[in-house]
């Protein structure tokens, strides 16, 4: 009687067994198509960001090369005065400098421009690598209690 029962018993294992490998392999190829996902919009974004006006500014001479000594002496006073007013250095656009906030916040502008045009309502979440840190998540607490 128990040499009945065995067969149905490792029937049932083997049924078991063979749909969680099925399970395993569609959760492996939805993750594989999430992921191919994440890391086309992440491409396209940088893209995108590729033509933002941050980008140039790091092609401008330094300041070493445009000022006078007299206007250098000006600049690292202004630089040392920022630096002490925020915590931050500023940042050299090739004319002047500004906070690095400002230049932060102009950043985090375009990126939302190129958030809206690609479809991202969740950068974190829907960007790898760098830009799904919450520093270039427009909507991240960062930005909301800047100012």
């Amino acid at each position: 009687m128990d040499k009945s029962k065995e067969p149905v018993g490792h029937l049932s294992s083997i049924i078991g067994i063979g749909l969680l490998l099925v399970g395993l392999v569609v959760f492996g190829v939805v993750e594989q198509k999430a992921w191919s996902h994440q890391t086309e919009l992440t491409k396209n974004f940088e893209a995108c960001m590729e033509s933002a006006p941050f980008k140039k500014s790091l092609l401008v001479p330094r300041p070493e090369a445009v000022l006078t000594a007299e206007e250098l002496q000006n600049h690292f006073d202004a630089f040392d005065q920022m630096l002490k007013e925020t915590g931050l250095p500023p940042i050299w656009d090739g004319k002047a400098l500004i906070p690095w906030k400002d230049y932060h916040k102009n950043s985090i502008e375009f990126a939302r421009d190129c958030h809206l045009q690609l479809g991202i309502d969740q950068p974190q979440q829907q960007l790898k690598g760098t830009y799904s840190k919450p520093v270039w998540d427009p909507n991240s607490q960062i930005w909301q209690q800047a100012d």
